[in-house]
């Protein structure tokens, strides 16, 4: 699963159910079974933090998709990173073979195939639930994915080959046929439209077109699932305004550093309000939902468990942001107490005989007359999880009997 954007700058339903997933059609006096719940892992598995979280999510999700290659083309032949190699991460696993955007115009040739023909068929002898094929297609060549994957089904034998598909798609002749050829597909209602300027907010998941476009596949008649976002991002500008990096997990590139940021993150009550209604009323061949990505306790770019448990059962979670800073001078703290990650407040206001302060991290101070503010930059990532604390400066008073009033703004 990968964050599509239109330019090539380029990372429990606990209450629904818990089966796998399938495909099966049902006759129409038939309730259809719970909507299965299911989970993207993109972050390396071999990674302690990702094995802990892999173990935890189990009792959670029907099935769980590890990102298991990716191909980028170099011009003349593939470059190949394999994560996936000899043995599944997980038992019961589905795998995700992405295609990235440097093969978008390819006419997918044989010698073009033979590469992930190799990889795909590889993957299969491990014997996961399905394989994934993540391709940036151009939504006017979906008659060479066509093909593509016709190769790919051949390769991994009794293994599934599903295609991951776009909203933009479903208008195009040639999804009929992609989508009728599959064991049923992924419909990804997420994407990352870029802001134009660093003013803007990044947008993720735009709720009425997800609608719209979960309605439209309904209309098909084919089965699929939908994979919805749990990710933020920040977009790098330079001095001139241009984007130069987009970063969705929680590392920045070595040696780059922005003169301007913009950031965006899948809203959660959006996120929830969806899902209720898919829960309500089921669309036609709806069966999943798949979210990107599981919650690592170190990711900060990431819904936290307790967020994703509320979204999944299409109940909305709630921020509970609070200061946390004793009347007469320490440590000035933000605390989370709510469960959904909430924005960090522009500015945060002391009033009071306050001696001294200072401000560290994303906040930098501001003093004059009866105030004293801690201002928020925008140079950090301006949202803090469920039950997480963050420091954003100091105080002291002038005695200890002092005492300091806050305000956030």
């Amino acid at each position: 699963m990968h964050c599509r954007r239109p330019i090539a700058i380029c990372g429990p339903l606990l209450a629904i159910g818990l089966t796998a997933s399938s495909c099966d059609k049902h006759a129409p006096s038939e309730a259809p079974p719970p909507l299965t719940a299911e989970a993207y892992v993109w972050q390396d598995p071999a990674r302690p933090e990702v094995r802990e979280a892999v173990a935890a999510a189990h009792p959670a999700f029907g099935t769980l998709h590890f990102r298991a290659a990716e191909f980028r083309w170099t011009g003349r032949d593939f470059a190949i990173d394999q994560v996936v190699t000899d043995r599944l991460p997980s038992p019961g696993c589905g795998l995700v073979v992405r295609i990235g955007q440097s093969a978008a115009q390819l006419e997918w040739t044989d010698a073009q195939c033979r590469a992930v023909e190799a990889c795909v068929a590889s993957l299969a002898r491990l014997g996961p639930r399905e394989i994934q094929c993540d391709y940036d297609c151009p939504q006017a060549r979906l008659g060479d994915y066509c093909r593509l994957l016709k190769r790919l089904r051949a390769a991994a034998g009794a293994v599934p080959v599903v295609p991951t598909t776009l909203p933009s798609w479903l208008a195009e002749s040639g999804f009929a046929e992609l989508a009728e050829e599959s064991p049923g597909y992924v419909l990804q209602v997420h994407s990352l439209t870029l802001p134009r300027a660093p003013e803007e907010e990044v947008v993720l998941l735009d709720p009425a077109l997800a609608r719209r476009s979960v309605d439209r596949a309904a209309a098909l008649g084919v089965p699929f699932r939908v994979a919805m976002p749990t990710y933020g991002c920040e977009v790098w500008f330079d001095a001139g305004d241009r984007v130069i990096e987009v970063i969705s997990e929680d590392r920045a590139p070595e040696g780059l550093a922005p003169a301007r940021r913009s950031y965006g993150y899948a809203e959660p009550a959006m996120a929830a309000k969806l899902v209720g209604g898919w829960i309500d009323a089921r669309p036609a061949g709806l069966t999943g939902v798949i979210w990107y990505r599981l919650p690592i306790a170190s990711d900060r770019r990431n819904w936290a468990w307790p967020t994703l448990q509320k979204v999944m059962r299409g109940e909305i979670p709630k921020p509970g942001l609070r200061i946390e800073a004793a009347e007469s001078g320490g440590d000035v703290a933000l605390v989370n107490h709510g469960d959904a990650p909430a924005r960090l407040p522009l500015r945060l206001i002391a009033r009071g005989p306050i001696q001294a302060a200072d401000a560290i991290g994303a906040y930098r101070l501001e003093s004059g007359g009866t105030e004293t503010v801690f201002r928020f930059t925008g140079d950090g990532w301006p949202w803090i999880e469920p039950a997480n604390r963050l420091v954003v400066g100091w105080i002291t008073t002038r005695d200890p009997a002092s005492k300091v009033t806050w305000e956030i703004e």
